[in-house]
């Protein structure tokens, strides 16, 4: 199962997506008779692909905000700097 199929939200599998739609419009059978599955197929594996890139890049931005946030605790532990 995949999620929904806006192509404005999966630019990387467009012609996947695409591809899948002919085939499901194509006709009826189609569907029935798993004519589409390879394409189907394909299509999961472009989204998975996709879903752990952008997995990797959220991964990535939570660490730096992570790191901002404990700079940010450690100085408000530190006690003042008397001159």
């Amino acid at each position: 199962m995949h999620p929904p199929l806006a192509e404005h939200k999966h630019e990387g599998c467009l012609k996947a997506i695409q591809a899948l739609d002919e085939c499901h419009n194509a006709g009826l059978m189609n569907r029935f008779t798993g004519a589409c599955n390879d394409t189907k197929k394909q299509l999961d594996e472009c989204l998975k692909e996709e879903f752990l890139i952008l997995r990797a890049e959220n991964k990535a931005k939570a660490a730096a905000k992570r790191a901002k946030l404990e700079k940010i605790w450690k100085e408000m532990e530190e006690p003042p700097k008397s001159s």
